[in-house]
């Protein structure tokens, strides 16, 4: 496969040119004096951000808790395939832009989230044919990074395409995409992306990772397999995104964990963690020994996780207990039996500190100093 030549050129003169202009570099805020998340993780030489969604914009409570928090930013959905593309053709950037230029006014960086994710195709792709289906992708992909071009740092390119339990040998999930273009769709998103913005860096973003139970280690095998076999073949993968969607009572083990970011740091890459919160279903009702549990269970992780140098950045999916999926129960792991709030996020409907919080922050003030950015 050519990188940004022929295989490029070909998709693209498929698709249907895009015509968005470029948006200024963002500039991330220096670490400053104070007790704020990302100030502890800039003195680091981290980053700590929370995912937002343009519907929040209104609520100067949580707007806040961001600019006091966080110097990265994501779109929760509005860059996602669906939300842009609703109908084959029929861009819309509006409710993006909006994040964007929050981003820019509090002098917030991007990540961009996420070009291809089988869960946020447009329905319309199912309709068209092999060749029809990869000049879509090939224009998704293309006109989404020239929109934001230099405005985003890092772009998840790839999102949760592993999936051990649909057995195929190379760990991969059975998707439409997959089905219809085969396993090279994932690299030709890379090369597509990294043409598109030579400057971003691109990511491979998954879940499921963090824990010691069987299943948590096929889905690392997985995931390393993929990884090693994109860097083989000279793909422009540079980020690992570890979702970290955590569950309290499940068991966790430092130094397998450890273990695993070391052989995601030896194939060259940084690691990110992007999608941060606590499942608390296994834990009490009682809100005071349930945050304790939370808060215990986030400490170590992030413990772990930033002694390793090649850790970055820490995303949470959210910021406060009102606005998260885990609440919006969509998955029946999430519900509580005994119907109980869930408690996932670092503040509290009130945009009260809860001790998850105190876990992070202490967790950043802890984290070794990174040296100049790998990659």
């Amino acid at each position: 496969m050519n990188p940004a030549g022929a295989t490029r050129r070909a998709l693209l003169a498929l698709a249907i040119p895009g015509c968005a202009a470029a948006q200024p570099p963002l500039v991330t805020p220096p670490a400053a004096p104070g007790g704020g998340l990302h100030a502890r993780a800039a003195a680091k030489g981290l980053a700590f951000g929370a995912a937002l969604a343009t519907r929040h914009l209104a609520e100067a409570d949580l707007m806040a808790a961001f600019r006091a928090d966080c110097g990265l930013l994501v779109a929760e959905y509005e860059m996602k395939w669906a939300e842009l593309e609703p109908q084959a053709g029929n861009r819309r950037w509006r409710r993006a832009d909006q994040l964007v230029d929050f981003a820019r006014r509090n002098r917030m960086a991007l990540r961009g989230h996420t070009l291809v994710w089988h869960e946020s195709e447009p329905r319309w792709v199912s309709d068209l044919s092999a060749r029809g289906a990869e000049a879509a992708l090939a224009r998704h992909v293309d006109e989404t990074m020239q929109r934001w071009r230099g405005a985003i740092g890092t772009w998840d390119v790839v999102n949760e395409a592993v999936a051990p339990e649909h057995g195929r040998p190379d760990w991969l999930r059975r998707t439409w995409l997959l089905n219809r273009l085969g396993p090279d769709h994932i690299a030709q998103a890379f090369h597509i992306a990294h043409a598109a913005d030579p400057a971003a860096r691109l990511a491979y973003n998954d879940f499921g990772v963090e824990h010691a139970t069987a299943w948590s280690r096929r889905r690392r095998i997985g995931i390393l397999t993929l990884l090693r076999a994109l860097r083989a073949s000279g793909v422009p993968v540079h980020v690992l995104g570890v979702q970290a969607h955590l569950h309290a009572g499940q068991p966790f083990e430092a130094s397998e964990w450890r273990a695993f970011l070391a052989d995601v740091a030896a194939l060259g890459l940084t690691i990110e963690i992007t999608e941060l919160d606590v499942n608390d279903r296994a834990l009490p009702a009682a809100a005071a020994p349930r945050d304790a549990g939370v808060a215990d269970l986030v400490r170590r992780f992030l413990d772990v996780t930033l002694a390793e140098p090649a850790v970055r950045a820490v995303v949470s999916w959210g910021l406060t207990d009102r606005h998260s999926w885990i609440r919006e129960g969509r998955l029946a792991e999430h519900r509580r039996r005994d119907r109980a709030t869930p408690r996932p996020l670092p503040y509290d409907e009130a945009m009260r500190r809860k001790p998850m919080w105190a876990a992070i922050a202490a967790a950043l003030d802890a984290a070794p100093h990174r040296g100049p950015r790998r990659g």
